[in-house]
């Protein structure tokens, strides 16, 4: 095989070798791999990971029950974590809820805004 056979092979088994990226469906499953619900939350697959053994995610860990002492994959509830999510705004103060009195979907008429001397 001469040298450009050879980069040739070397190029397409790197290809191969190389993972697609990691991609949320448009309609989640209720349970979500680390990567998943780091796509999902918008953090990185280890800062979801240290958010597990903290205590901080409705998580578990699953593993093949055929092969004890095996890898454990970590699992997070999204239904969960959108369920308290719903209900921080639910039981949020009065004052949380004054963004909405500072917004509008109409354009501001001229004139209006604050001026300054």
């Amino acid at each position: 095989m001469n040298g450009k056979a050879q980069n040739q092979q070397a190029e397409e088994l790197e290809g191969a070798v190389k993972r697609k990226p990691i991609s949320l469906s448009e309609k989640p499953g209720n349970l979500l791999s680390k990567e998943g619900f780091a796509l999902y939350v918008g953090k990185t697959p280890a800062a979801i990971v240290a958010m597990a053994k903290a205590g901080k995610l409705p998580a578990f860990y699953m593993a093949d029950p055929l092969k004890p002492g095996g890898h454990a994959e970590l699992w997070i509830s999204r239904k969960e974590w959108d369920k308290f999510a719903d209900q921080l705004v639910e039981d949020a103060p009065a004052e949380w809820h004054g963004w909405k009195d500072r917004i509008s979907a109409s354009k501001p008429c001229r004139g209006q805004g604050t001026r300054r001397a």
